[in-house]
């Protein structure tokens, strides 16, 4: 018999049209409905009961995925932690988590989600890898490391741990290691284009602009319609033309359905659709093509915006390529046009604090830092930022408490430990 905390029990009967009202919501897409109607009698160790926990799990699970579609990932991880505490067999549950953790920025709880995936053996090929990029984005490089060498030990041929491996490596400049991985990824699978590239990428930063173009010119042979490769090979011959050297290429004709004047355009098509595009780019590491780069890659941001004025990610993107290129004031305006445009952008609030207290302009870095965490940019690095900006203006009080929060969010934060202590007798 089930209870009714203002009723007392509800009789097998009644539990039964309770669960019939449920799946009635369910089926009929109100899936909070759902969930309120459904909730009461699915702890119940009875057919009811058993039914009403699978079907609430996947109301929770449907409303998590709206939720993550929308972009709203605090709501998305509650929705799809419960569905998991519900119906622990409700697949995939796992990766959404992973996803919606991300997408908070919260990358020490993505690493929890992938690393119990892999524990209980729900995993697949690519969790070890999306492992080490959640505990490298975590501050905690030497565990993303080690992640991929101990995959890497399991399953030696595979050239897409190696690879991996050896752009971690180069996230730290690390070039020597990153050379290594790349060069045994190569040689593993020497058609794959993508570990030729980054290899190419790695010889660029180390100043070795023949073999960059070597490994450029073999990607392209694979890939002769991409336009990212192809101008990453033009910077590459660009750099071995200014250190001396004349290189000629093999020409590499355009597929039928590729020759078209647009092809370049499409570069902007992707910027809009695919922000992670201009995410790797910001991730290279800065080399003597950077000012050609960047100003082409502003280039193409500035035409997708003629097309797409009221996107607030492309000003976000224009923003960080001006800081890349140096000019801070276009930057801070690039920034301002996003956060005009939509007054929760977290990134964007945290872009335009870092540029006003580099600029010296502290009360304006603050208002952006406190409204970015207000919107859920409840980060470590945006409370040591702000723990930075109160030491600055000796209020060690209140820096205190935001070194102690960064440290609660991430106890491996090693700058955020060393603040605190600084300021610990204060």
């Amino acid at each position: 018999m089930l209870f009714n905390r203002n009723q007392g029990k509800i009789p097998r009967r009644a539990a039964a049209a309770v669960y019939q009202r449920g799946i009635a919501a369910y089926e009929m897409g109100r899936f909070q409905e759902a969930i309120e109607t459904l909730t009461p009698i699915a702890a119940e160790n009875d057919l009811a009961g058993t039914l009403a926990a699978f079907y609430l799990g996947q109301a929770h699970l449907r409303l998590g995925l709206e939720d993550m579609q929308a972009g709203r990932y605090g709501a998305a991880a509650a929705h799809l932690t419960r569905a998991r505490r519900t119906n622990p067999s409700c697949r995939n549950v796992w990766q959404h988590l992973t996803a919606c953790h991300i997408g908070q920025g919260r990358f020490d709880l993505a690493a929890a989600e992938l690393q119990r995936a892999r524990d209980v053996g729900d995993a697949d090929d690519t969790t070890p890898i999306r492992l080490a990029y959640a505990l490298s984005r975590d501050n905690q490089f030497d565990r993303a490391v080690e992640t991929l060498a101990e995959a890497i030990q399991a399953e030696p041929q595979r050239a897409d741990l190696h690879m991996h491996l050896g752009l971690l490596h180069a996230s730290v400049d690390n070039y020597e290691a990153a050379q290594a991985e790349l060069e045994e990824a190569v040689h593993l699978a020497p058609d794959n284009a993508e570990a030729r590239q980054h290899l190419g990428l790695v010889f660029g930063a180390i100043n070795e602009p023949c073999k960059a173009v070597e490994q450029l010119s073999q990607a392209r042979a694979a890939r002769p319609d991409d336009a990212h490769l192809a101008l990453m090979m033009t910077f590459a011959l660009q750099a071995a033309e200014q250190a001396g050297h004349t290189m000629t290429i093999k020409e590499i004709p355009l597929t039928e359905s590729a020759v078209d004047d647009a092809s370049i355009r499409e570069l902007g098509g992707i910027i809009t659709q695919d922000p992670e595009f201009v995410e790797a780019f910001m991730k290279l590491p800065e080399s003597l093509v950077d000012p050609t780069m960047f100003d082409t890659l502003a280039q193409i941001i500035t035409e997708a915006l003629e097309v797409h004025p009221d996107y607030a990610d492309l000003h976000f993107h224009c923003s960080r390529i001006h800081e890349r290129l140096g000019d801070t004031q276009a930057a801070i305006e690039s920034a301002s046009e996003a956060v005009e445009i939509n007054p929760r952008y977290v990134q964007a609030l945290i872009q335009l604090g870092r540029l006003y207290a580099r600029t010296d302009r502290r009360d304006e870095a603050m208002d952006r830092l406190r409204a970015a965490v207000d919107n859920g940019g409840d980060y470590p690095d945006v409370h040591y930022l702000i723990g930075e900006l109160y030491r600055e203006d000796g209020d060690f009080d209140r820096a205190r408490i935001e070194y102690r929060r960064a440290l609660e969010l991430n106890e491996n934060y090693t700058q955020a430990r060393e603040a605190l202590e600084a300021v610990a007798t204060a």
